[in-house]
């Protein structure tokens, strides 16, 4: 079975204090759709904005570091925004979205109806995240992400079962 990527938690350190430093959604996601470590999307996000941190990143930022590490895509805004929960049913079947929602963008995969962010680190049912109510602002289709769905025989049994 072959197992989706998943970065780690952010590795780096405060050397005062011992406590880990906060693990940004944007350079997390990019590093998911990339299949980096997140410190390697975290610098090219850096090196994209030419700034010390990578807080707050614009949906521009996250195209062109994406790009950096070879993975594109383009976005597109809504004509009107609606809830998470409305609109990931509508999302076309087996391609890998970002979907930014209100101050937070989230990885969708609906090769496999699953989803991650750097909140919930591991990939889960799209209707099980907590982010339903958020508004969605903008979505970013992913055109060559470096996974691969998760290669799971219960994802396919439902349909099998049903005949579609």
């Amino acid at each position: 079975m072959e197992k989706k990527h998943t970065p780690a938690k952010r590795q780096m350190i405060y050397c005062d204090t011992g406590i880990y430093r906060k693990t940004w959604c944007g350079p997390y996601a990019i590093a998911v759709l990339c299949g980096t470590e997140y410190e390697e999307a975290y610098r090219a996000v850096r090196a994209v904005r030419g700034k010390r941190h990578a807080k707050g990143i614009t949906n521009s930022d996250l195209k062109a570091a994406c790009r950096s590490l070879g993975v594109s895509g383009k976005w597109s805004g809504l004509e009107k925004r609606t809830k998470l929960s409305k609109f990931l049913p509508t999302l076309e079947a087996g391609k890998v979205y970002v979907v930014q929602i209100t101050k937070h963008v989230i990885v969708v995969d609906t090769r496999d109806f699953t989803t991650i962010d750097n909140q919930q680190r591991e990939w889960i049912a799209m209707d099980a995240t907590k982010h339903k109510n958020k508004l969605v602002h903008a979505v970013f289709e992913v055109i060559n992400p470096k996974f691969y769905a998760e290669d799971d025989p219960w994802l396919i049994e439902p349909l099998a079962a049903s005949g579609a």
